[in-house]
């Protein structure tokens, strides 16, 4: 108690004159990402004071919908299990290959990793078809089309570039010294089974919990292929009763799960975020693994391999023709241009927010923890929630002039992708040496010559990098938009997730291959303007020679 109110008195003591407008940045941070579960509690409340809360619940909790949370969960722990297991295949497999293939990889795996899983839907429903008609051909059993394990093959594809980056990243935590030392004494084999991989399960499981989240919280994938998930009862139920808090009574055993979860690998998601580097190791002497690792490794790049080909043939070879494609391109010109219009908007708005926030994640004790705690508990929620969230919120006297206007989607990415983005720029923060932090407030004339001349050229590859993943990440929002978006005012993601259930139509293919191919010029984007960025800053020195800095 006592420290509380110590960090009330430091809180109140930054609100000067000069700090007035920082203090306002985090307010507005804290009410967009947190504000939907505020939203939703508040309702909450109200149902239990008005004493009409009991009548609610028998319809809410069914034998159904324990069905529903087991089936749902069990498939997001075997996504998340066979993705982490194909994902350290796959790092250590890139310890053996040379550095700039390496980085190529990673390179690919972060432009994959913001295509959104309906997509992948889109390609692997087209690969299953062709596959059944030349089975059909020979006579063999047909693939299934549907059901709980199609879902679970394609979600495990969705999900394979994050993971991989995710074992890649949760891998280097290890310290180097500790590796070297026990290769001198036990085979490379040991020591990945008794040293490397011990030392790494914190950040691994961290990484575990993480795709649980994931899984849980999406219902695209399995609702394309016939299977119903507890996320999309959620939605469903909403849609029906048109009532908050019935959809958050309901939603309160998945939230259960993922908080569960999210609390379990809280210090691991810490760390993992403290690696003081996210690349590939180089080792002088690379580790020689037994066969039967190698051939699981190899059979681990040939599945991304193969998802990499699916990806990108299926939609190319469904488009069917460039007449097509533009076709598609013309017919949605209104909703790509509402698209780039959300994506603009939540690129300006949450660097400066999220720059504050890091400065914050940074402090210790209560202070980061606080924060810590803000930025992590959305990811928990699932995404229909927060788009029911923000209408529970943002559909009141006091912010009813910006409810119903294009200010929603924007608010849903931003409630959505501002922690990641706070993530990683606080990732680049902790690289960066603060003696030269400090030096500045020293030397420096006023703040916004730090600002200009230091603080942003430091930041400034972060800075590229969060404002390609979330432009990416924004193209292909679709849960809490789908609930938000004004009448009038079409998505791209909304559009293409409708025409997918009347089947996998050439047009469909083609806004879909327009996606991906905006999610992907996002990251090269991000890319290029770092390597600019880098020679600009240092003589036209490659930056893939030394450290890739995110």
């Amino acid at each position: 108690m006592q420290e509380a109110r110590l960090l009330l008195r430091q809180f109140t003591a930054r609100i000067t004159p000069k700090n007035t407008l920082y203090v306002l940045i985090l307010m507005i941070f804290f009410i967009i990402v947190v504000g939907p579960l505020i939203g939703l509690l508040a309702n909450l409340l109200w149902l239990v004071v008005s004493g009409t809360g009991s009548t609610i619940l028998s319809p809410v909790f069914s034998e159904r919908r324990t069905v529903l949370l087991v089936q749902s969960f069990c498939l997001a722990v075997a996504v998340a299990g066979a993705g982490i297991v194909i994902g350290i295949l796959i790092a250590t497999m890139l310890w053996r290959t040379r550095q700039k293939i390496s980085y190529a990889v990673i390179l690919l795996v972060l432009a994959l990793a913001p295509i959104p899983p309906y997509i992948h839907a889109l390609t692997w429903s087209a690969a299953i078809t062709w596959s059944n008609q030349y089975l059909a051909m020979i006579g063999a059993a047909p693939l299934p089309a549907t059901g709980w394990v199609v879902s679970f093959w394609v979600q495990l594809m969705a999900f394979l570039p994050i993971t991989i980056f995710l074992s890649c990243i949760g891998l280097a935590s290890v310290d180097r010294t500790l590796v070297e030392a026990a290769r001198v004494i036990r085979s490379d084999g040991e020591v990945l089974r008794k040293v490397i991989l011990p030392l790494a399960a914190p950040s691994l499981v961290a990484a575990f919990g993480f795709l649980i989240l994931v899984s849980c919280t999406d219902y695209s994938v399995p609702s394309l292929f016939g299977s119903d998930t507890y996320a999309l009862d959620i939605f469903s139920l909403y849609s029906a009763t048109g009532s908050t808090a019935v959809a958050l009574i309901a939603a309160i055993p998945l939230l259960l799960i993922t908080f569960s979860v999210l609390i379990l690998c809280r210090s691991g998601i810490r760390q993992l975020t403290q690696t003081p580097n996210w690349t590939i190791r180089v080792w002088d002497s690379p580790p020689e693994f037994p066969l039967f690792v190698r051939q699981l490794q190899k059979c681990a790049a040939t599945l991304f391999c193969l998802q990499i080909l699916v990806i990108f043939s299926g939609l190319l070879l469904t488009t069917g023709s460039w007449s097509r494609f533009m076709s598609a391109v013309i017919y949605s010109a209104q909703e790509i241009h509402d698209t780039v219009l959300v994506v603009i908007c939540v690129v300006l708005i949450a660097l400066p927010l999220c720059l504050a926030v890091t400065n914050e994640l940074i402090q210790p004790g209560l202070r980061g923890s606080f924060w810590w705690s803000a930025i992590l508990v959305p990811i928990a929620i699932p995404s229909p929630l927060i788009g029911i969230g923000i209408i529970s919120l943002w559909n009141s006297p006091v912010l009813s002039p910006f409810y119903g206007t294009m200010l929603m989607p924007v608010i849903a990415s931003l409630a959505r992708f501002a922690p990641f983005a706070a993530i990683i720029l606080f990732v680049q923060m902790r690289s960066i040496d603060p003696v030269l932090f400090d030096a500045t407030r020293i030397f420096s004339r006023d703040s916004l010559h730090t600002a200009v001349q230091i603080f942003f050229p430091l930041l400034a590859p972060a800075l590229f990098v969060t404002s390609g993943i979330l432009a990416a990440l924004t193209i292909g929002e679709l849960g809490a938009t789908l609930i938000v978006a004004p009448p009038g005012f079409g998505m791209l993601a909304i559009k293409i997730y409708n025409y997918l259930h009347y089947g996998a139509a050439a047009e469909v293919a083609g806004l879909c291959l327009v996606m991906a191919i905006g999610t992907m010029l996002a990251g090269l984007v991000a890319f290029v303007m770092i390597i600019w960025w880098h020679k600009k800053r240092e003589g036209n020195q490659n930056p893939l020679n030394g450290e890739m800095i995110l």
